[in-house]
């Protein structure tokens, strides 16, 4: 027994030691995100075509507040449902997206332009990703934010079998009273309803 102890405490020593030689990583307060991948799967349902897509993008931030709660009914009793973040702010969703769509280059015949989708007022892909600590302390914090998106060729406006994307993408963190912008990625292009 004094023998597996005396090897035991041993161990966690070398551990402890261990853990406190690592140095935190030094993040600037502003978030810096970087694209991943985007994960796709095709269906068809009752005669639309239909897309779930998984845009996946890396991320580091310095002192860690990044993601909002779900806004809710009273703004008094939740701060990310006030002031920025607030219902009909700028800042109300913390991941914002552009859809970019592939034009042939009229110039350059074989060449493909990417231009923005213009959806009618009040609609787009923006949302709010959760906290992603549960406390409020600064700490440097790195990992994935995974967003889910459906697109179906519903509405022939927006997307046709064949149409080639990529999105424009960036993050806010929770910096009041003007949170920080993250810098701007844009993702690989991808074919719709081609799975």
């Amino acid at each position: 027994m004094n023998y597996m102890l005396k090897y035991s405490l041993a161990c966690v020593v070398l551990v402890l030691a261990l853990a406190s030689c690592r140095k935190e990583p030094n993040y600037p307060d502003e978030p810096q995100i970087s694209f991943k991948r985007i994960e796709q799967v095709s269906h068809d349902a009752l005669g639309i075509e239909k897309d779930s897509l998984f845009l996946i993008v890396k991320f580091q931030d310095g002192d860690g507040n990044l993601g909002l709660r779900p806004l809710v009914k009273n703004p008094q009793t939740d701060i990310d449902s006030q002031t920025p973040f607030n219902e009909g702010s700028i800042y109300e969703n913390n991941f914002i997206i552009k859809v970019l769509r592939a034009r042939p280059d009229v110039n350059n015949p074989g060449e493909l332009n990417f231009e923005e989708l213009q959806f009618p007022d009040g609609l787009n892909l923006n949302g709010r990703f959760p906290r992603i600590s549960n406390d409020d302390r600064e700490e440097p914090l790195e990992g994935e934010i995974r967003l889910a998106l459906e697109i179906t060729n519903e509405n022939e406006f927006y997307y046709a079998v064949g149409d080639i994307i990529k999105f424009e993408v960036f993050i806010y963190d929770r910096t009041t009273p003007v949170p920080n912008k993250s810098n701007v990625i844009v993702s690989e292009p991808i074919t719709l309803f081609t799975e």
